[in-house]
């Protein structure tokens, strides 16, 4: 009998959510890992995001060997981490959600041991372990994905805002998540361009988070992965949601002094981010912008201002381009 749920009318406990965008090099391992879960009877999604390797081959030839019973979504063209992840969250039947990436790992005991958990607390939304980090090739590096985020010691469990407030540290592909709290939250929301810190930060403001202590993932460092570009060249979907991110928690009375300090600058990075690349977005976020940072309202006004006008930076680049141009000449 599969280790997946099988098509009744039962709904599972447990729906895992696998998301593959360009992991052919690695989807079997990931499969492998889903297929030998000491846990039974959960339901598997797998969508492939528009793969343009051969990911689709490798994970119908995955399935049929592992005999991993799943509904596996293809699309013909790719819409992006978060809208798939609504998409996928609208199938799902399990009271309880896993999700992983098809580049990263699980061990064998990761749904049992948290599923055992979250039934001992209803009142949970959310509980998290660690996970090893490790390289393309499969070898673990020295530091693990909480210690490289610098999650506080020891973990914590509880009512955990003001601590995910000062950053993200819980490893998305090791959590399993309370479906009837993602639902109380608004669900996942399509239009951002990553989705596990803004839904954290909900799921903290009003439900206890709770730590399995443990390294039950591994979280592979790929250097062309989509989420590692995101962060080390980030583009104007990258800054849109960081500011809207930044504005929810901005508006509301839940920050101390320090870290609305820390996240106003951090609104305002992305703000700038918006007017250097020039985002449409990027004159009404720096009005937003100038009205919060007192100390630096001028600036802000400034380039307000400027792109009030057209002149975003990509076009003073280019005016300044050709005036140089024309010196020359």
């Amino acid at each position: 009998m599969s280790r997946a749920s099988q098509a009744d009318c039962t709904a599972p406990e447990v729906s895992v959510l696998l998301l593959c965008y360009n992991h052919a090099r690695f989807v079997d391992d990931c499969l492998q890992s889903v297929a030998t879960q000491t846990l039974t009877g959960f339901e598997l999604i797998v969508c492939d995001d528009a793969s343009t390797d051969d990911s689709v081959a490798r994970i119908e030839l995955g399935l049929q060997r592992l005999q991993l019973q799943a509904r596996f979504i293809r699309h013909a063209s790719n819409l992006g981490l978060c809208p798939t992840l609504v998409e996928l969250m609208g199938l799902a039947r399990g009271r309880y959600i896993a999700m992983v990436a098809a580049d990263d790992l699980w061990e064998p005991e990761r749904l049992a041991q948290q599923l055992a958990l979250l039934r001992q607390h209803p009142e949970a939304a959310l509980v998290y372990s660690d996970a090893h980090q490790i390289d393309e090739e499969g070898r673990r590096l020295p530091l693990s994905v909480m210690q490289a985020h610098h999650a506080p010691e020891p973990p914590p469990s509880g009512m955990l805002f003001s601590v995910l407030a000062n950053g993200n540290f819980i490893p998305a592909m090791a959590t399993l998540i309370r479906r009837e709290a993602i639902d109380a939250v608004g669900g996942y929301d399509a239009s951002l361009s990553y989705e596990d810190y803004d839904m954290w930060l909900r799921l903290a403001e009003r439900y206890p988070i709770l730590h399995l202590p443990g390294r039950l993932a591994s979280y592979r460092i790929v250097e062309s992965s989509m989420v590692r570009t995101l962060f080390r060249r980030p583009n104007g979907a990258h800054y849109e949601t960081l500011f809207r991110i930044c504005e929810r928690w901005l508006s509301r009375d839940l920050l101390s002094p320090e870290q609305r300090q820390r996240w106003t600058v951090r609104q305002a990075d992305a703000a700038y981010g918006l007017f250097y690349g020039g985002h449409p977005r990027a004159r009404q976020a720096l009005w937003t912008v100038a009205r919060r940072d007192a100390k630096r309202r001028w600036r802000w006004l400034l380039i307000a201002g400027m792109c009030a006008i057209g002149l975003h930076r990509p076009r003073l680049v280019g005016l300044a381009g050709r005036l140089r141009r024309q010196h020359r000449e």
